[in-house]
């Protein structure tokens, strides 16, 4: 049956064991509940940035094997230009138990070997050339495929409902193209104003379906493949939005003739 059980705090009576008890375990048993089914991959936060050599990875929290690893303080690694492929993942220790407590702990690596999903997970990859800047910022979504000196986040497993996707960044950049190109398809306008409204935090299942729908059931299973798809339906709207216009020029000169 459901319940809810909350200690009662009062004078002059004694803590007991059971009160600390149901105090660490209703934060903690509420978060496993909330991400139960998920698969691993990133849930919050996780950013990374280069300055002067170094890699800095932002605070967050990620999600594997059932349960939550959090990094609280912002984590630096040197990084010079190698002008070969690089990831930075975490790699996930074996768990500790000491006396009163159980701890999980990982290990942040940036090396040429490309993460093992079984004790890994991404958390970039980038080719950076030397004497350039290695630079987070994307101006396009078809700049997030870019090889050289960009850091690539498409390979990056985003924890979510039954498998990983994209992350929410670079759904959000595609929702935002899409609205820009002045779609009239109802499933690319509905599923953009969806990305928009959730912060690019969808479902996999749902990015998947919208996929194949307006691909025909092309086979959508990495993150990769995701990603292309939503390209070739960028290209897509641009290509009907400039042929629309075209038609729009070609009616005005009938008018005025």
């Amino acid at each position: 049956m459901f319940q809810y059980v909350y200690p009662q705090f009062e004078k002059k009576r004694l803590l007991r064991v059971e009160m600390l008890d149901q105090l660490r375990d209703y934060p903690k048993d509420y978060l496993q509940l909330s991400y139960q089914g998920y698969s691993d991959g990133i849930v919050s936060g996780c950013k990374v940035s280069w300055d002067e050599g170094r890699l800095t990875l932002l605070p967050g929290i990620v999600w594997k094997g059932g349960n939550l690893y959090f990094m609280k303080e912002p984590y630096t690694v040197d990084c010079q230009a190698e002008n070969q492929v690089r990831y930075l993942k975490i790699q996930f220790l074996t768990e500790v138990r000491e006396v009163g407590k159980v701890m999980g702990n990982t290990r942040i690596l940036l090396d040429a070997q490309e993460a093992d999903p079984a004790c890994e997970i991404e958390l970039c990859r980038f080719r950076l050339q030397e004497g350039a800047r290695l630079r987070g910022r994307h101006e396009s979504f078809e700049d997030y495929a870019t090889e050289y000196d960009t850091i690539n986040l498409i390979h990056v497993p985003f924890a979510g409902e039954g498998r990983s996707t994209l992350m929410p960044c670079i759904l959000k950049q595609f929702a935002i193209e899409t609205i820009r190109n002045r779609v009239q398809d109802p499933y690319d306008v509905g599923f953009a104003m969806n990305v928009m409204a959730n912060s690019g935090m969808v479902s996999p299942d749902c990015v998947r379906e919208y996929l194949n729908v307006r691909l025909d059931g092309l086979k959508m299973e990495r993150n990769q493949d995701v990603y292309r798809g939503l390209l070739k339906v960028l290209r897509e709207q641009e290509y009907g939005g400039r042929k629309a216009g075209t038609e729009r020029m070609e009616q005005k000169k009938v008018l005025l003739m």
